[in-house]
């Protein structure tokens, strides 16, 4: 019953999602043009699944994500030029792998330092740390250009459910959900917009 509700839900992600033609926002048209919908190759992604052959069973999923995810991650680095990253739950090679390639100056900031200095990328799992309320929990350590990656939105009721309130806080502008994972930024001077996309 599980996997066939999260295939049910993917299927209708996909019915209601837009492409970059559905989007009038051109901060977000432009992530999706020059970001998301970028597939051309790229040497890491290689020795990502190099990684991937060794360390995991199933070489197309990835801590419940697919390998895409983490070429996208790679992709989101390099555009967004993020300093620093806090990585909200455990260590994951695969991960840090990726961000170290995208930028090998990047700087890994700790849970503990949370309401003390500002993070300009963040990446949770909605699993382990719910949306809504993690929101609060790191309110301190966002700045306007911040953006916080969220994934496994869909796996469950309660992510589900906590994505969607989180989307209602007023500080959060714009929300993009890849189904797979959820994007929230907090430019200010941004109309208050989600948007659902197909990836």
């Amino acid at each position: 019953m599980y996997n066939i509700r999260y295939g049910l839900n993917y299927l209708r992600h996909r019915f209601l999602a837009n492409n970059r033609h559905g989007i009038h926002s051109p901060f977000v048209y432009k992530l999706i043009d020059t970001v998301i919908y970028d597939y051309r190759g790229q040497k890491v992604y290689r020795d990502i699944k190099k990684i991937a052959q060794k360390q995991h069973s199933d070489k197309g999923v990835i801590n419940t994500l697919p390998l895409k995810f983490y070429h996208l991650l790679y992709r989101f680095c390099v555009y967004l030029k993020p300093q620093t990253i806090l990585l909200a739950d455990a260590e994951d090679y695969i991960t840090e792998f990726v961000i170290k390639q995208s930028n090998p100056e990047v700087q890994s900031v700790s849970s503990t330092t949370l309401g003390i200095r500002q993070v300009d990328m963040i990446l949770a799992d909605a699993l382990k740390q719910r949306p809504v309320s993690y929101l609060e929990k790191i309110i301190p350590s966002i700045h306007d250009d911040s953006v916080i990656i969220f994934t496994n939105i869909y796996r469950n009721a309660s992510t589900r459910q906590s994505w969607e309130q989180l989307k209602l806080n007023q500080q959060v502008r714009v929300t993009i959900d890849l189904f797979y994972i959820g994007l929230v930024f907090f430019k200010p001077g941004m109309s208050k917009e989600d948007f659902r996309v197909r990836y």
